[in-house]
């Protein structure tokens, strides 16, 4: 038995690179390598046809999630959840390696603390996102001083990805304000940029629900091209009219997510929104939406391409994991990720009981209070299931992930 060749790509950020599989009855080949090149093969026999099967599936189940798309699958065959950003601080963003932009920096240096490389100008923008911020041991106003020179550079027109450290040097007393005022300014120049992360700062420098926010609404409207958003903070927080032709993909972080937040994004304008990660926190740092908040996005008639959604670091998942297990929107999404919360026998049960969730392709669970049983039987759903990091807890012992 000799199967089709598959060819899977990927080009990414500074990626270009192809890899193809072929079974030949007990054993199978793959070629990989740069795209335009003949590449490298290698043959691997198996002890039965069925093993090698097996060993193909393995296989190409690793590379997609390493982000390759399969040549002439179409885009329900592609799909894969969104990449994990964790809490610390990005290494790459949209696939591009995150490099500091400082106009005092020497460009053969590199910061001893975070290991990260510091560049005085903008260069190798098919490989690299910059990142601005300061530290303990710089002034406040260098932040904007960073800024202004990012966008003087000349080659500003070509940044594609864009990643905001701390806007202050010890307190966060404020939201990024300066940013703001030069992307709603400036905007017009940055004509490449995809993607923007503001708030990579991780505990040592602000605790997440430390993190002052602000009003992203019209910054946002200054960047119809842009196509993802992380913030990471939530105390000031607000999407007010957010209303835009292009996000694909929004992600909050937040050890405490406003109910008027929450709000602002289950109503908004967002056509073309594939990805929506909302960690809600718990009340004690500000995290008060309630179901109510999120019923219309529930209700299953917002976001008509959305293919993922996470409700994560939530005090409340058992009830979240009730009404996402009742919801029309369920039918119709690839990925489910409920992580990081309090998830219990309660919700599993739920989720279990919803024929919808068999037709996942990923449900995230990780960081969970399920009983070891309950976590047998959601596994046995046939679908790729994450049930890492479970607690141990009694019935008043049980905590987010991500909180103070």
């Amino acid at each position: 038995m000799q199967s089709s060749v598959r060819r899977f790509e990927m080009v990414e950020g500074s990626a270009s690179k192809f890899w193809e599989v072929r079974q030949d009855g007990a054993s199978f080949t793959v070629v990989y390598g740069k795209i335009g090149t003949a590449g490298q093969s290698k043959t691997t026999p198996c002890a039965s046809v069925d093993a090698a099967k097996v060993e193909v599936d393995k296989l190409v189940r690793e590379k997609t999630k390493k982000g390759y798309q399969e040549i002439g699958a179409g885009i329900e065959k592609n799909w894969r959840p969104p990449a994990d950003l964790g809490r610390d601080h990005v290494e790459r963003f949209l696939n591009y390696k995150v490099t500091g932009f400082n106009p005092e920096a020497d460009p053969e240096d590199q910061d001893e603390e975070s290991g990260r490389r510091e560049m005085p100008v903008l260069r190798d923008l098919d490989k690299r996102a910059f990142r601005v911020g300061i530290s303990y041991d710089d002034a406040e106003e260098d932040f904007a001083t960073r800024l202004d020179a990012l966008f003087a550079d000349k080659r500003i027109g070509d940044l594609r990805a864009l990643v905001i450290g701390p806007w202050f040097s010890e307190v966060c007393e404020g939201g990024p304000t300066a940013l703001f005022e030069r992307l709603i300014t400036h905007g017009k120049k940055l004509t490449s940029l995809k993607g923007l992360f503001v708030g990579d700062v991780e505990s040592e420098e602000s605790e997440i629900s430390w993190l002052k926010q602000d009003d992203y609404g019209p910054a946002l409207a200054a960047l119809p091209q842009l196509e993802e958003l992380v913030v990471r903070g939530g105390e000031g927080l607000r999407f007010s009219n957010l209303k835009h032709p292009n996000l694909r993909a929004l992600t909050v972080q937040s050890g405490g997510l406003p109910g008027e937040t929450v709000r602002d994004i289950v109503n908004a304008d967002l056509p073309e929104l594939r990805v929506l990660t909302l960690w809600l926190g718990v009340d004690d740092y500000g995290g008060d939406s309630t179901l109510e908040d999120l019923a219309p996005l529930l209700a299953g008639d917002r976001f008509p391409k959305l293919e993922h959604l996470g409700l994560q670091d939530s005090e409340n998942a058992d009830a979240i994991a009730i009404a996402v297990a009742k919801s029309p929107l369920l039918a119709r999404l690839s990925g489910l990720d409920l992580s990081m919360g309090t998830l219990t026998d309660v919700g599993g049960q739920a989720l279990l009981d919803s024929p919808h969730v068999r037709t996942l392709k990923h449900l995230n669970l990780r960081y969970h209070f399920l009983s070891a049983d309950m976590v047998k039987k959601i596994r046995a759903l046939g679908i790729e299931v994450n049930t890492a990091e479970r607690q141990e807890s009694d019935d008043e012992d049980r905590y987010v992930e991500v909180a103070e």
